[in-house]
């Protein structure tokens, strides 16, 4: 499968100030912010997982409605999940895309951190989120 995306005119290029914004509204909206997704997100918005996590599947991608639903629930089950951005985005005004890495922090029982790292691609149009690749990691990224 080839995916190709490209920058409008319409609109101002995806700059790293953007792109930081918009990585800071995704990590928001995955730490449960869901009332985010319509504002950083576009129409027809899509997240691919790369590996199978919590059921999700490889082949699985979701829309708006199912990665809110999905963030929902999980925020309700894992009280104690966050997401944060381990980096600034690398962006790429030109293709209208970017890269962040970030990790996933859970206290368990005894109080002890678990954490999981990954990378998310994302395409950029509009000025909102119009597609993510994602793909989870069991250990965190070493610094």
């Amino acid at each position: 499968m080839s995916v190709t995306t490209t920058t409008t005119t319409d609109c101002a290029p995806l700059t790293r100030e953007t792109g930081s914004r918009l990585v800071e509204g995704w990590t928001a909206l995955w730490n449960g912010d869901v009332t985010l997704a319509e504002r950083i997100l576009a129409p027809g918005f899509r997240l691919y997982f790369a590996d199978d996590f919590d059921g999700t599947g490889s082949a699985k991608a979701f829309g708006q409605a199912e990665l809110t639903s999905f963030i929902t629930a999980n925020s309700q089950a894992l009280t104690s999940l966050t997401f944060a951005a381990d980096a600034a985005p690398l962006v790429d005004s030109e293709r209208g895309e970017m890269a962040c890495r970030w990790i996933e922090s859970l206290a368990d029982g005894a109080g002890d951190v678990v954490v999981k790292s990954g990378i998310d691609m994302f395409a950029v149009t509009d000025g909102r989120i119009s597609a993510v690749w994602s793909l989870t990691g069991n250990h965190r990224f070493a610094a």
